[in-house]
């Protein structure tokens, strides 16, 4: 699991939540990628532009985009989903944990293969 922190000043705080709340779900490990980007969002409010910063984690795991989403509708049990995520159930375990703490940042997910550099 990798995620990559666009929270801002927030940073600090969203990788917190994912070495206390979210590493002891993982069997390999997590990649905590801290980024100077932000999302800016504009919402129109009665007639103005109100500009806010939403603090925001990419979450990119080697999940397909289908489990992801069972996932996050929440109705999916646990055997379903072990036989669903296959060698990547801890990151599905990790998701569903993101998921039931409801961080009061936004989170994004991606689906990827990773491939490892021989060390």
């Amino acid at each position: 699991m990798k995620v990559i922190l666009k929270g801002g000043e927030k940073n600090c705080e969203i990788e917190e939540f994912f070495r206390n709340n979210i590493l002891p779900f993982l069997d390999f490990g997590i990649a905590i990628e801290p980024s100077g980007s932000v999302i800016t969002v504009y919402e129109k409010k009665d007639g103005s532009i109100v500009e806010y910063v939403d603090p925001t984690a990419e979450v990119i795991v080697e999940l397909l985009p289908e489990v992801i989403s069972m996932i996050k509708d929440g109705k999916i049990s646990e055997e379903v989903l072990r036989e669903k995520s296959g060698n990547f159930f801890d990151e599905a375990m990790a998701i569903r944990k993101i998921e039931e703490l409801k961080p009061n940042f936004s989170v994004e997910y991606y689906s990827c293969r990773y491939s490892q550099t021989n060390k």
